[in-house]
């Protein structure tokens, strides 16, 4: 009697203890907070002290992407070193994360016990690249001593997260899902418009501008400044540039859903147990927590520009967010997937065995069941992510005499309706040098004002 009673007490702990363990992480609830202080009041500063104060109870595996938001806030308001500092602290974080798990090799089975939410957070694919993508962009505004080499990361880790994707078998050939990524074509434009402004290698800027026409044709500015490259020089002597750059739209974030199991995620799931033990995956068709993508399409198609009463075009998506945050989604989905079912698995097959180890009765077995129900209904899916990206940058690049500029930006909507509030600005232009704008559209109103290069 004294053990039966041991044992049902020991049911009850580990049902509360794996309550506790599933109930960890509410990060799409806090940053919902962030986001519509940011997003929808457009007020950096209240977003950045709700962030403060969850910083301050947060557990250390969300501090990394915190510090993205808080990245995102400082890039918004001007604040560039302070944008680049986290970004780059993050960037290494996230760099030594996912160094340590490759060198693990094979999953350690033991981890299914709990949930994702109780490991180290590295990041998504599109977000490892669009740290080295914003941080180029905070270094070009920050006077643009490292910004080609920043340009140069973006590429360099597109290439290496493709490279290291994982392949499984479809239609009996290897397929490896990361393959499906789009390239982006924001690290050659980089690039291309910082040889240019040197004036020592314009087929180099030729050649990174061939990269952006041929990734996303749909940039027909990228057009026009490959002719330039190829033809004629960045600027005419008396003139410089101005390149202003929007971000445009509310960025992607996460909630949990619930999914049942594909043929693909079994198939993948069978590979991560039969890594890790003799068995193989006995059949589930349980619906199982993952985290679901929430996309915002912007009502805003693109920020027209006014130079000096005079509407000189209108900027243009040269990095989709939603786009790469989609098919990142929709590629690693199975595997996603798969890893909850192994869980799932897991947590089951520990409560047979301990079922089995201590031969207990009908009562004692009820009561672990319960405890089981428990651990797997209060398991959450990973919803961290950074919550303040843009849904699109978009830029445009015009020619101005040297000298003061008065600057109108006003965003629009496909039929060129304008849909919302404009902001106003003075630019110096330089001698055959680049200036740089940004302002940040998440909807009609804008997110503080118009941010100038500090050149």
């Amino acid at each position: 009697m004294t053990t039966t009673r041991s044992i049902c007490k020991l049911a009850v702990l580990l049902a509360t203890l794996f309550s506790a363990i599933g109930c960890v992480s509410q990060y799409s609830q806090r940053l919902a907070d962030v986001r519509r202080d940011f997003y929808d009041y457009g007020d950096p500063e209240l977003a950045k002290s709700e962030i403060a104060k969850w910083q301050k109870r947060a557990p250390e595996r969300e501090q990394g992407v915190l510090r993205l938001n808080e990245a995102s806030l400082a890039l918004a308001t001007g604040s560039f070193k302070e944008a680049k500092e986290r970004l780059i602290s993050v960037r290494d974080e996230f760099d030594t994360i996912e160094s340590a798990r490759l060198q693990k090799g094979a999953e350690n089975v033991l981890q299914f016990w709990t949930d994702d939410n109780l490991t180290s957070y590295e990041g998504e694919d599109y977000e490892k690249v669009m740290i080295r993508a914003t941080l180029a962009i905070a270094d070009l505004f920050d006077g643009g001593e490292d910004a080609r080499a920043y340009a140069h990361q973006i590429g360099a880790k597109q290439d290496e997260i493709v490279m290291r994707g994982q392949t499984f078998k479809c239609d009996e050939r290897d397929k490896n899902p990361k393959l499906a990524y789009p390239r982006v074509p924001l690290a050659p434009y980089l690039e291309g418009l910082i040889w240019e402004e040197t004036f020592v290698n314009s087929n180099e800027a030729a050649r990174c501008y061939e990269k952006v026409t041929k990734w996303r044709p749909q940039f027909k500015q990228g057009g026009v400044d490959l002719r330039r490259a190829r033809e004629s020089v960045h600027s005419q002597p008396g003139y410089g540039r101005l390149y202003v750059f929007a971000f445009v739209g509310k960025g992607p974030s996460k909630i949990q859903g619930t999914a049942e199991a594909t043929q693909a995620a079994l198939f993948i799931a069978d590979r991560i147990v039969s890594a890790t033990n003799k068995y193989s995956l006995p059949p589930t068709l349980a619906p199982v927590p993952i985290p679901e993508l929430v996309i915002h399409e912007p009502r805003i198609a693109t920020i027209g520009v006014e130079i000096d009463g005079e509407r000189l075009g209108g900027t243009e998506t040269i990095a989709d967010v939603n786009e790469m945050a989609i098919k990142q989604y929709n590629a690693v989905r199975d595997q996603t997937l798969a890893r909850a079912i192994v869980r799932r698995v897991v947590k089951k097959g520990t409560l047979y065995v301990a079922k089995e180890a201590a031969q207990v009765n009908d009562w004692v077995s009820l009561a672990m069941d319960v405890g089981g129900v428990i651990w797997e209904a209060t398991e959450t899916a990973d919803t961290r992510c950074w919550g303040l990206l843009p849904a699109k940058i978009q830029v445009l690049s015009v020619e101005l005499p040297v000298g003061e500029h008065r600057v109108a930006l006003l965003p629009e909507e496909r039929n060129g309706v304008h849909a919302g509030a404009s902001l106003t600005s003075t630019v110096t232009i330089n001698a055959n040098r680049n200036t740089y704008a940004l302002v940040t559209y998440p909807s009609g109103d804008p997110v503080g004002g118009v941010v100038l290069s500090n050149r």
